[in-house]
């Protein structure tokens, strides 16, 4: 019994040791941690009809993003900061029909008696009216843009498919009104997807900018908001390839609407 007790005794001693001899550990844990959502910010007109007014502010890497600013903007006239709605009622002076002999006859406000007479035989043919407004977007990341547009007023012949459509950017440097932009710009390097006409932008937004493949933030150098930017020109033309009696008469008019978002 006492050689049992003694082994017993040894075999606990043993283990004490063991234990004992075990290297103690310890640990500090230090995780700095730092985020920057994706920011897009687009800047034109705002709902009071002043230029240079940012309308979107949109946060993080969803479609669409999170924009903090409820209120939607306007385009502006392309070279001015005047909003687009303020604008239109120079359309009706763009709208003329040109004869091979004659003076310029205005659709709208022609009067009787106003050319001189001319041949029957003369053909008549149209101008190509086209309307031109412009945003600017400054981003820290590369960004796409989709369009939707609404027939907002039809009264005669035409569709949106009579409303051509292009855009493109211009990423150099200007003064617009009291404000310059792009000094500290880069070219987004973005793609543009082909649209033939606003008929093409029904329903569900429809890309127009994307910046998904080897596009790249606005900035290019420190600077405000307007150093940053590039200015984005719409183009819409009414009837591309000329007037002709044959199509008609009437007025159309659309909403044209911007989606921005991370690419």
């Amino acid at each position: 019994m006492t050689f049992r007790k003694l082994l017993l005794a040894g075999a606990a001693t043993s283990v004490a040791v063991a234990t004992f001899a075990a290297p103690t550990q310890a640990g500090i844990i230090d995780r700095p941690h730092f985020k920057v959502e994706p920011i897009i910010i687009v800047w034109a007109a705002g709902a009071d009809d002043t230029g240079g007014v940012v309308t979107e502010f949109i946060v993080g890497a969803d479609k669409p993003g999170t924009d903090l600013i409820a209120e939607d903007g306007q385009a502006v006239n392309t070279g001015t900061l005047t909003p687009t709605d303020d604008a239109l009622g120079t359309l009706n002076s763009l709208i003329d029909v040109t004869n091979n002999v004659a003076s310029d006859l205005d659709l709208v406000g022609a009067s009787a008696g106003s050319l001189n007479a001319f041949s029957a035989t003369e053909t008549l043919t149209g101008s190509t009216p086209s309307w031109e407004s412009s945003f600017y977007v400054a981003t820290n990341t590369a960004f796409s843009i989709d369009a939707t547009a609404t027939e907002t007023f039809n009264d005669g012949d035409f569709t949106l498919a009579d409303i051509s459509f292009s855009l493109s950017n211009d990423a150099t440097s200007g003064t617009v009104g009291s404000i310059s932009w792009g000094a500290q710009n880069q070219s987004p390097n973005g793609a543009f997807p082909e649209v033939a006409h606003l008929g093409e932008l029904g329903g569900v937004g429809t890309p127009v900018y994307d910046g998904s493949g080897d596009g790249q933030r606005t900035a290019g150098g420190s600077g405000s908001i307007a150093d940053q930017s590039v200015r984005f020109d719409a183009v819409y033309t009414f009837t591309p390839n000329g007037y002709d009696l044959s199509m008609g008469a009437g007025e159309i008019q659309a909403d044209v609407t911007y989606t921005f978002y991370a690419a």
